[in-house]
């Protein structure tokens, strides 16, 4: 395939307008979440000086993704898909600036913190599964492992320009700043989702039914697809204990790097950098993927640089290694999601996306508290290296387990 026709393929989803109006929100707003993102994490780290109650933060931030999440699927099926998202889009903003006002009046306990953090995982447990499920409505399904790329190309860029801004502005004025901007950047997105012409109409036509017969169905319904079991069980393992950074980078930066924020902003951009990488890959090629138990050899390969962190301290190795991190944990997740999307009817969609979103999300409460009890016992060196090698254990018994069965 020549130069001109890959470029095609990898911006094909652009052509539809509706995506061009949330793609073009989504870059400013969520470049103003990762700053926020990266500045929350400093800061509970140095008010409290404790890695335990930094991944404690992580645990107030997604427990309600494991609570509400599921039930949150047979809401975005009931309802149109574009209102969810211009409520969780106000949500947001209104979160951003009572935490820019806490900052500000000097009243930075951490209980309140907490309940921000809280707030913010109950805004996302109806985020993401409507996000994830509207994607197919915007572009179509033949073009939607590209759009999903996408999405993931314009995330990823925050998370590289997003920790990078951030450590400038923490260093020039404060975390303050960086909550704010965050407050402003939903403008953009309330606006683009304003634009949109797709409503994203609900599935489920009748409500008599009640919510947990629902998602009663919704569950049942993915139990009984293999490939839908077989993927989000992938998605379990990696999903809780590969995706810590926000938690382990701060303590990693600091005892192992012997750095400060600007060390602590770069790392942290050098893992999105990677996913960037990842997310173009899989938006120029990711169709054409083909290869047999490929989350298995993904996962495999993410346990292994996850424990390498631990034999080097050297600026150099250590960005090569969070890269590959980045890149892998991307096209581990990329995959993962267009599976899911491609192997569920729309009556279902909102359901399985609401599976992905709880274990995705959802799971990060476990890994975010498991990192931070062994770097407060241990330290941050371990961090990486503890997560790694619980995935390859499990990936091991897993592999070890599949192949009993099919010789019984």
């Amino acid at each position: 395939m020549n130069f001109k026709n890959r470029l095609k393929d990898t911006f094909v989803s652009i052509k539809h307008k509706d995506f061009r109006y949330f793609l073009s929100g989504q870059l400013l707003s969520l470049m103003g979440t990762m700053v926020q993102n990266t500045a929350l994490s400093w800061y509970v780290y140095k008010i409290t000086n404790s890695p335990f109650l930094l991944g404690l933060i992580g645990v107030f931030q997604y427990a309600p993704v494991l609570l509400i999440t599921l039930i949150a699927g047979v809401i975005v099926e009931r309802h149109p898909k574009r209102n969810i998202l211009l409520l969780t889009q106000f949500s947001y903003m209104i979160q951003a600036f009572a935490l820019s006002f806490i900052v500000y009046t000097g009243e930075n306990k951490y209980w309140m913190l907490a309940v921000l953090a809280s707030i913010n995982g109950i805004i996302t447990s109806l985020d993401m599964p409507t996000r994830q499920s509207f994607f197919i409505e915007l572009v179509g399904k033949k073009d939607l492992p590209n759009a999903i790329s996408l999405n993931s190309t314009v995330f990823n860029m925050s998370r590289i320009v997003g920790p990078a801004f951030a450590g400038v502005i923490m260093n020039k004025f404060g975390v303050l700043q960086c909550f704010l901007i965050n407050a402003f950047s939903f403008i953009p997105v309330i606006y683009g989702v304003f634009k949109i012409q797709a409503k994203g109409n609900p599935t489920i036509k009748s409500k008599t039914s009640g919510l947990f017969k629902d998602l009663k169905g919704g569950i049942v319904y993915t139990l009984n697809k293999k490939i839908l079991v077989s993927t989000l069980f992938m998605m379990s393992i990696v999903c809780t204990f590969n995706f810590n950074s926000n938690v382990i980078i701060p303590v990693f930066a600091n005892q192992v790097m012997n750095g400060g924020a600007t060390e602590y902003s770069i790392l942290l951009s050098l893992v999105g950098l990677g996913s960037l990488f990842g997310a173009m890959f899989m938006a120029s090629t990711g169709r054409r993927l083909k290869i047999k138990h490929y989350l298995i050899i993904n996962a495999f390969v993410l346990a292994i640089l996850n424990i390498m962190t631990l034999f080097s301290a050297d600026y150099v190795i250590i960005g090569v290694l969070f890269i590959s991190i980045g890149f892998f944990g991307l096209t581990f997740l990329n995959k993962a999601n267009a599976t899911l999307q491609f192997n569920t009817e729309d009556e279902y969609r909102g359901r399985v996306m609401s599976i992905y979103a709880f274990l995705n999300i959802g799971s990060t409460p476990l890994g975010n508290a498991f990192a931070g009890i062994v770097m407060e016992k241990v330290g941050g060196k371990f961090g990486f290296f503890s997560c790694g090698l619980v995935i390859l254990l499990l990936i091991v018994i897993t592999v070890v387990f599949v192949e009993l069965k099919k010789k019984d």
